[in-house]
């Protein structure tokens, strides 16, 4: 059952950023941001989609109560820092949090080759979020499987799934080698070597808003490494943007969704929301007789059958389990 009601005191939404991800955890006034989106241009002429702060400022919030980066990707990072620049952010929760000198940004973006330039897209917004983070006094936290925040007096939790502390120290002295050492050639040889594994390190969560459950898998590829950690949930956003890995069977095995969530843009950029990923869960939701729904983000038009511009799905997490088009304008 769909609702458009926008009165609702406490909801999750999937945000249209284009071939990106951003999510939003909405209570009043406030809100739980995880990844941005991009920030390029070009993104956000396509129809439906919007900037994670435009967003923000749409649904009515004016804190941010808590911002989480799943990985340094750019389709992640982007939108942020943006975002931290126009609402106050109290705290802020990623894997691994290191200084990265301007300098070396600019070195390396003045050097670099052509494989790791998007990549050092998501590293500039990176050193300039945490830049401004760290002005604004904003309390930064690293995060791994050892660690459950919880919020707004409990309503909300959430797990990080699958990655220890130790595989993210690994990955922290790795990125800071390479920028230490920036004008060492091999250095580049580092970062790509990062690049090229970073979806195996991204921050898979388990999400409760109120008694309402979210598998959210950022671009964890990997995802059955470490499936005795999956739960049983009512919405899973599916991995790496619905491309070829982004249905292991233990999301639908262990996960029993009712709603699928593809965070992918309109034109399926990387082949994403493949048209077998998608086939494959409305293929589980009528064998199971499940009257439930697979959303791609950017294509909410057609999910709701409208001919408008549809930004975002929310699910309203104080009720039955309902689900609501935000439109555009």
């Amino acid at each position: 059952m769909s609702s458009e009601n926008q009165e609702l005191k406490m909801q999750l939404y999937f945000v249209n950023v284009g071939y990106g991800e951003s999510i939003v955890i909405k209570n009043a006034e406030k809100a739980i941001v995880i990844d941005g989106g991009p920030d390029d241009k070009e993104t956000y002429e396509e129809k439906g989609t919007i900037r994670l702060h435009e967003f923000l400022k749409k649904i009515e919030i004016t804190t941010i109560e808590a911002m989480i980066l799943t990985h340094l990707h750019y389709d992640h990072v982007g939108g942020l820092y943006k975002a931290a620049s126009c609402f106050p952010v109290k705290n802020f929760y990623t894997g691994l949090i290191t200084e990265i000198a301007p300098q070396a940004v600019s070195y390396i973006n003045e050097n670099l080759e052509k494989n790791i330039s998007t990549f050092m897209r998501g590293i500039s917004i990176y050193e300039k979020l945490l830049k401004t983070l760290t002005q604004n006094k904003v309390t930064c936290c690293e995060i791994s499987k050892e660690d459950r925040l919880s919020f707004f007096d409990g309503q909300v939790q959430i797990q990080t799934l699958g990655i220890s502390k130790d595989a993210l120290l690994k990955r922290k002295n790795m990125l800071e080698k390479a920028f230490l050492d920036y004008q060492n050639p091999d250095s580049q040889k580092i970062l790509l070597k990062f690049d090229k594994s970073e979806n195996l390190f991204s921050l898979a969560q388990f999400v409760t808003v109120k008694n309402r459950s979210f598998m959210l898998t950022a671009d964890q590829s990997g995802i059955a490494r470490f499936a005795d950690e999956l739960q049983r949930s009512n919405v899973v956003k599916l991995t790496h943007h619905g491309q070829i890995d982004g249905m292991p069977p233990c999301l639908i095995d262990i996960c029993k969704p009712s709603f699928f969530v593809i965070c992918a843009d309109i034109n399926r950029t990387y082949n994403s929301a493949r048209p077998e990923i998608v086939a494959a869960a409305q293929d589980y939701l009528h064998k199971e007789s499940i009257a439930g729904k697979v959303f791609i983000t950017g294509m909410l038009n057609k999910s709701f059958s409208l001919n408008k511009e549809v930004c975002a799905v929310g699910f309203d997490c104080t009720k039955d389990l309902t689900y609501f088009p935000v439109i555009k304008n």
